[in-house]
């Protein structure tokens, strides 16, 4: 009796749709629509309206859907009935929908890098084409991202590269299908990793204060060069013999951006060098200075008390 209808059939969510199906047979027919094993009555259910139309021998009737929701999806079923009997279609529908976002959580933090991994969930009933990743300083808008876009949706893991070190970050996530892009993912904060100084001190200056000391000043490397927090500093200090030996390659830590080094051979050329280092480890050192410390005074004295007693 039932002549026309379709197996299956697509909707847009949010959209109007239409389904029909075609009796024929003797009149008078009546078509009934039902959902899974409810019987669709639009003087109750608003979203939902039934027409139907006599051509010929033919009876159409259609059902309007609207809109459509997630929960629409599902078999539909016309009934036709006459005096002579029954006749079912069944028909799928199958309502599509831009995704669910991904849940994403942290693989691993390094200084440089944030590796993510996520699982994917309701793909909206059309199949993922891709993901568009962001990523913030944590005191910029979203207006200022790094964005990657359309990662494979073959995958579900990844990893941001040339990030800055011990700074903060957030990060969210879209999944995209053909019919368009999902909200926005949990949001993470991510701190990265410290690393090294990345430059050495600034303007070290040296000065030979006696026979025995040299003293030291230095300022700070820019903060965006520290890498981390900064634990201190690192005097690496050397003696360069007449025989043109090296002496013993020694060093001395501070927190200050001044240093007495003291202990030191007279009237001796001292290479040094300075370096800022976080939990991470030593920085870059800076260019080597050379100061020689001061004569012995005392033997300029002996000389002339010795002078002055043979007149």
């Amino acid at each position: 009796m039932i002549t026309s209808y379709p197996n299956t059939t697509l909707a847009t969510q949010g959209q109007k749709k239409e389904v029909s199906c075609t009796a024929h047979g003797e009149k008078p027919i009546i078509v009934r629509w039902e959902k899974e094993d409810t019987i669709i009555d639009p003087e109750r259910m608003f979203r939902y309206v039934v027409s139907t139309k006599e051509i010929g021998d033919e009876v159409i009737s259609t059902l309007q859907i609207t809109p459509t929701v997630r929960g629409d999806s599902g078999f539909f079923s016309c009934h036709a009935i006459n005096s002579y009997g029954e006749d079912r279609g069944l028909i799928q529908l199958t309502v599509q929908e831009p995704p669910d976002p991904p849940e994403i959580e942290i693989r691993e933090v390094r200084a440089r890098s944030i590796a993510l991994r996520w699982s994917m969930g309701f793909d909206g009933n059309s199949p993922i084409t891709g993901f568009d990743i962001e990523c913030k300083n944590k005191s910029d808008s979203w207006d200022a991202v790094q964005r990657t876009k359309d990662v494979s949706p073959q995958l579900n893991q990844a990893t941001i590269i040339d990030l800055h070190a011990s700074s903060t970050y957030n990060i969210r996530m879209y999944a995209k299908n053909r019919i368009g892009k999902s909200e926005a993912s949990n949001e993470l904060t991510i701190t990265t990793d410290e690393a090294v100084p990345s430059r050495p001190p600034d303007n070290v200056q040296a000065s030979a204060v006696s026979p025995e000391v040299i003293s030291l000043s230095w300022s700070m490397p820019p903060k965006e060069a520290l890498n981390g927090i900064l634990q201190g500093y690192r005097v690496i200090y050397w003696a360069n013999l007449p025989d043109g030996e090296l002496g013993e390659i020694r060093n001395v830590t501070t927190t200050q951006v001044t240093l007495e080094l003291d202990g030191l051979e007279k009237f001796t050329n001292y290479s040094i060098q300075v370096l800022a280092f976080t939990r991470a480890g030593d920085g870059v050192r800076s260019e080597q200075i050379f100061t020689r410390t001061k004569e012995d005074g005392r033997l300029t004295l002996m000389i002339l008390q010795s002078f002055k007693r043979t007149k």
